[in-house]
């Protein structure tokens, strides 16, 4: 018997009534869709089922079920359920979860974009391959749990993304590192805002500004005291998803900021315009 929302296999108990889900998560989102009458968001049998298993196939299962679920929820159990095949038979092409996230991983970096043309110099490669780390974090936020980590899967991939970086820098490789891991925390660390409500809303189903708009409700005093002129400006525009890039293009450019006064101590900084870079930015991301 599988599970009636992911498809995993069920064991039984001897006594009481047949489980028709594997856990409580599960037996909670099939209770959410049929509360909001919507269908369930998937089947359990992933379309590509019928063609035969290859590792490629088992891959990208893998990555569709974290897309959906989060990197936790992946196993060798939950993904040969998604592909109508037994457990077994993806060890034929993978050797183990360790093995599968390592080429989770390497396929979705393989995605990265080039530089523009127009790109030269240290802070334009540096600009361009945090701006595609955090485009990364936003198509696939599990990607995230597996890269900010001190023991990342050292795929072909992840080493040809540090490789690029240091590059880039005119430094020894320990102090370059040392750049890198910069650069590349301040991404992961405002990923980690941007993964998060994309997990809340996944798994609650409200809205950034409907949870704003209830707690705001809750503090309506405070709003109307005027105590923090910052909550009563805050309780008028409630942030959104979307003012994390806004955040993000802010605090990037500070970063490259502060390593440019490391590189070139004695070379005048020069005046970045906000909206100029927040443009640039989109144009990227078209």
């Amino acid at each position: 018997m599988q599970c009636a929302q992911c498809g995993a296999e069920i064991t039984h108990p001897t006594r009481g009534r047949p489980r028709r889900y594997c856990g409580r998560s599960c037996q909670a989102r099939a209770y959410r869709a049929r509360k909001d009458g919507t269908v369930p968001r998937r089947s359990f049998v992933d379309s590509g089922a019928a063609a035969p298993l290859d590792r490629d196939l088992v891959v990208r299962a893998a990555i569709r079920l974290a897309d959906d679920e989060g990197l936790a929820a992946v196993s060798m159990r939950l993904v040969a359920a998604r592909l109508g095949a037994s457990t077994m038979s993806l060890y034929r092409h993978v050797s183990g979860k360790d093995d599968l996230v390592t080429a989770m991983v390497d396929t979705v970096l393989a995605d990265h974009r080039p530089p523009p043309p127009g790109a030269t110099g240290w802070r334009a490669l540096l600009d361009h391959e945090a701006r595609e780390e955090w485009a990364l974090y936003r198509r696939h936020p599990w990607s995230l749990a597996a890269l900010g980590t001190t023991r990342p899967p050292l795929g072909r991939s992840v080493l040809e993304t540090v490789d690029r970086f240091l590059a880039a820098l005119p430094l020894d490789h320990r102090t370059a590192l040392s750049v890198y891991l910069l650069v590349s925390g301040y991404v992961q660390g405002t990923a980690m805002m941007a993964v998060a409500e994309s997990e809340a809303v996944r798994d609650t189903g409200v809205s950034a500004r409907g949870w704003w708009h209830d707690r705001l409700g809750r503090l309506a005093g405070v709003v109307g005291s005027n105590r923090y002129p910052w909550l009563t400006e805050l309780a008028a525009d409630p942030p959104t998803p979307a003012d994390l890039e806004g955040w993000f293009d802010f605090g990037l450019r500070r970063v490259l900021d502060g390593i440019a006064a490391f590189l070139e101590p004695d070379e005048p900084r020069e005046a970045h315009d906000p909206g100029a870079a927040g443009s640039a930015a989109a144009d990227r991301r078209r």
